[in-house]
């Protein structure tokens, strides 16, 4: 097909916030090289939000398929025969995701040969021997990069493979109404908002211990003065309040499970600085522009590291099982019990200063 022929394209987004997040490059991509195709994404309820901060697609439809069962992947299925889908690319490597395009009649469909999908693609993509040393925005900029040879289009070698967000008027305003609420005024009396992710929704291992956090929010406290909150996922408010109740001195406000996807932007655009595990809202954070220190134990910075001009990783020094994957460490949990709150203290200061210019 002549890329002059797509006029509409299908994209099958990622089902975690923070794989979502690391597909905006190839979406920017996408809409330069097809600048008048109609670009629809199929999202999950829980990053459909994201893209109003990201005008690449003209159309976002809610994939309610864990909450609607077969129906809903039924409903996409007739859909996608209706509007007759020139070209369709999958960023999930579900099988489903591969079913659906084909299914649902789309022309080329191109994502990656997983779980057997090779026979419902057009395009079947191989990941290099090399790809678990390889960042997840290169795998799909890849797909978009295959549909544009598809479509007899010379791929340009350069790319921009750093995530962007802006947060939108309803997105600060959505933050300033959820702070204000709780009595928090951004930067007032030369207080720091600091945020900190302490849980994760997947993975116990991703976790830097509870009393780990409660050390390093006493130390900001003192250092720097900072008004801190907590931000998370419903499942993460308990360990969220965990944290809180073994603070010494200071005093954090629990919004785990609290904030929609636009307060969460919002918000996160207001902080002076995000301390996180391995989550979604790293890379949110990251995307935005904001100081981001994200603690990596079990998980592979490699793959998967939030990507911007503020965003730092920490890792625990010689730590020879980092990187294993597991979601419970089966041992002692030494890549995250070897780093201290001093540690953390550091690097979040040096972050800091470097944001202000002061270093």
């Amino acid at each position: 097909m002549h890329s002059g022929s797509i006029e509409r394209i299908f994209i099958r987004g990622t089902s975690w916030l923070g794989d979502a997040v690391m597909t905006l490059p190839a979406l920017r991509r996408l809409r330069a090289a097809f600048p008048a195709a109609h670009l629809t994404l199929l999202a999950t309820p829980r990053t459909a939000e994201l893209f109003t901060a990201a005008p690449f697609v003209e159309e976002v439809i809610e994939y309610r398929r864990r909450e609607a069962g077969l129906r809903a992947f039924a409903e996409a299925v007739k859909t996608m025969r209706a509007r007759r889908y020139d070209l369709a690319l999958l960023f999930q490597n579900a099988f489903e995701a591969a079913l659906l395009a084909f299914l649902g009649g789309a022309r080329l469909r191109i994502g990656y040969a997983a779980q057997g999908r090779s026979a419902l693609l057009t395009h079947p993509l191989h990941h290099t021997p090399d790809h678990r040393n390889r960042h997840q925005t290169l795998d799909y900029l890849d797909i978009v990069i295959a549909a544009e040879r598809a479509c007899g289009l010379n791929p340009n070698v350069e790319q921009n493979t750093t995530p962007s967000l802006t947060a939108t008027a309803s997105h600060r305003s959505a933050a300033a109404a959820l702070l204000e609420r709780h009595g928090i005024q951004p930067g007032a009396s030369g207080q720091p908002l600091i945020a900190l992710n302490t849980g994760a929704t997947n993975s116990r291992a991703k976790c830097w211990p509870a009393d780990r956090y409660a050390a390093l929010a006493d130390r900001l406290a003192d250092a720097l003065n900072a008004r801190l909150i907590l931000i998370g996922a419903p499942s993460e408010r308990e360990h969220a309040a965990q944290v809180i109740a073994q603070m010494q001195r200071a005093r954090a406000v629990n919004l785990a499970g609290e904030t929609n996807l636009n307060e969460l932007i919002g918000v996160l655009d207001r902080a002076a600085l995000l301390i996180t595990n391995d989550t979604g809202p790293a890379h949110i954070a990251a995307a935005l522009g904001r100081p981001t220190l994200t603690i990596f134990g079990p998980t592979n910075e490699f793959e998967t590291a939030p990507l911007g001009v503020r965003a730092e990783i920490v890792r625990a020094p010689d730590i020879a099982c980092a990187r294993c994957m597991h979601r419970d460490c089966p041992i002692d949990h030494r890549c995250m019990t070897n780093l201290t709150a001093e540690d953390l203290l550091r690097r979040a200061v040096a972050l800091l200063h470097q944001a202000e210019g002061k270093g």
